[in-house]
């Protein structure tokens, strides 16, 4: 059983029941098997760059899905002076410049950037004092981190100085997306609120509130709606155009999910049957895409058809939605 509740005019709530509705399922029809567990990926033309666990960056090429070329990161000591593999938690592109987010040492990450083939220091985690858990490229071609106190710093990459850096709110953070022109951030925390900021300048526009009760795990953002999910097992949706927002509760933690670039489907991944679950926000109908065999850290829409998902089992899917 599925619950959708809806806000109507911020006074009163309507709840409409209905049963989840499983289609069809769907199988992969690309898969990319890595070295080791994936935690982040882009794909960029015909190159999918896959972050992992074990300290290497890896560049497929998707003409032939044959490893092009790796960039490895030496191991790190950990507070017992034991040696262990350099995760690289996130990437992102910055002006055709990978920016990774890098295990380092004392319990913080570094910044490292990534240029023809070699990699630079750009921040020591020791220099942010605080865990960085997100990233992203704004419009400005600035780099945006999103820190765990709940900070977020805008980076000139070039110049090498930081612009800001703003509180958000007090609470814990969890993660952050950015708007499909680049100028707002949506960050989200353990209070279940999303934070609207205002790119230029890190200023707070707006709070997104109501539908997630706890920690918010994950936000994605497409077409104007808003969608997140986390510990109270709920899919929230909130419509920044027309203000309407929604919950569905899938009775299961959400910790990845995305939305397609026109907001017409959510995906996300099921912790119960390591499936994803594809949701049409128009007939309220549930596809199973099946082929992952643990916990998946990334899944992102290629277009309104198509989808990428990679996680802990090795693999790189790409979908073929019907």
């Amino acid at each position: 059983m599925i619950i959708l509740l809806k806000e109507l005019d911020n006074m009163k709530s309507i709840i409409i029941f209905f049963l989840i509705i499983i289609v069809n399922s769907l199988h992969g029809q690309k898969v990319i098997h890595t070295s080791a567990p994936v935690n982040d990926f882009i794909i960029d033309n015909n190159s999918l760059i896959v972050a992992t666990t074990n300290g290497v960056i890896y560049y497929y090429n998707l003409e032939n899905n044959k490893l092009d070329h790796k960039i490895n990161f030496d191991k790190t000591k950990d507070f017992a002076g034991d040696l262990f593999d350099t995760e690289i938690f996130k990437i992102v592109f910055i002006n055709k410049v990978l920016i990774a987010v890098v295990r380092g040492e004392n319990g913080f990450n570094d910044i490292y950037a990534i240029n023809n083939k070699k990699k630079e220091l750009l921040i020591s985690g020791s220099e942010i004092n605080s865990v960085v858990v997100d990233i992203a490229g704004s419009y400005d071609k600035m780099l945006l981190l999103g820190l765990l106190s709940n900070e977020l710093i805008k980076y000139d990459i070039i110049s090498k100085h930081q612009i800001y850096r703003k509180q958000i709110s007090n609470y814990a953070f969890s993660a952050m997306c950015i708007s499909d022109n680049g100028t707002n951030i949506f960050a989200t925390d353990e209070s279940g609120v999303v934070h609207k900021v205002q790119v230029d300048n890190g200023s707070l526009i707006k709070e997104y509130q109501g539908q997630n009760v706890d920690n918010v795990l994950c936000i994605d953002y497409s077409n104007g709606v808003i969608v997140c999910g986390g510990k109270d097992r709920r899919v929230a949706f909130y419509n920044t155009k027309s203000g309407s927002n929604s919950y569905l509760n899938t009775d299961k933690f959400i910790t990845t999910i995305a939305i397609s670039p026109s907001a017409n489907a959510v995906v996300w991944y099921d912790t119960e049957t390591n499936n994803l679950e594809l949701y049409n926000t128009t007939t309220r109908l549930v596809t199973q895409l099946k082929g992952h065999t643990s916990m998946v850290n990334k899944i992102v829409f290629t277009s309104d058809k198509t989808l990428v998902s990679a996680g802990i089992d090795n693999k790189v899917i790409f979908w073929k939605l019907n």
